[in-house]
C-alpha cells in the first residue's frame, strides 16, 4: 500500500473502454475482483454492493467489478442481477496476474481470480488491499465503506 496502482484500460459490460487513471482522477476507485459471473458468493457480493452503491457514491467512490469473464458474459450478468456499477473484463487476466490475485495453478479454481478488493485514491495511490487465501469469503463491506469515507474526508 502507499504505492502507485498500475493503470490499465479494460472493456466494460456495455463495451465501453474504461481507463482506471481517468476514473481515479474523479474520485476514489474501488476495484472488486470476483471469480466468475453467476457464482453464488459472487452474486451475494455484487448484490450487497449494489444495495450499498449510494453510500459509496456519497463518499465520491466509483465501484468497478472485475473478472476475466468476457464483456458479453458480464453484460448478461449485470442485466440479470441489475448490478448498479460497471463490470470490467480483465480477459487474459493481465491485471489480476500483475496484482497476484489469481488462484494457484494447482488449485481446483485455476484460471479464476481470487475474490479481492483494492481502493485507489484520486492520485492513483493504492490505499487498501485485501487478498484472501481463498475466494470463499465475502469482503468486509463496512470496512470498505469506512476506508472510502475516510479518503473523502481527507479530500474535503
Amino acid at each position: 500500500m502507499g504505492k502507485p496502482f498500475p493503470d490499465c484500460t479494460m472493456k466494460s459490460d456495455v463495451g465501453k473502454e474504461v481507463t482506471l487513471s481517468e476514473q481515479w482522477r474523479e474520485g476514489t476507485v474501488l476495484l472488486i475482483f470476483f471469480s466468475a459471473s453467476y457464482g453464488f458468493v459472487c452474486n451475494l457480493e455484487v448484490m450487497t454492493l449494489t444495495a450499498m452503491h449510494e453510500a459509496f457514491k456519497k463518499a465520491n467512490c466509483r465501484i468497478f467489478g472485475v473478472s476475466n469473464d468476457s464483456t458479453r458474459t458480464l453484460g448478461s450478468y449485470s442485466e440479470n442481477l441489475k448490478i448498479s456499477f460497471p463490470l470490467l473484463s480483465d480477459e487474459g487476466a493481465r491485471l489480476a496476474t500483475r496484482l497476484g490475485v489469481m488462484e494457484p495453478p494447482d488449485s481446483a479454481w485455476a484460471g479464476f481470480t481470487l475474490r479481492s478488493e483494492f481502493i485507489i485514491d484520486r492520485h492513483g495511490i493504492l490505499r487498501y488491499a485485501h487478498i484472501p487465501p481463498d475466494s470463499n469469503h465475502e469482503p468486509d463491506y463496512d470496512e470498505l465503506l469506512a476506508v472510502v469515507r475516510q479518503l473523502a474526508e481527507e479530500d474535503a
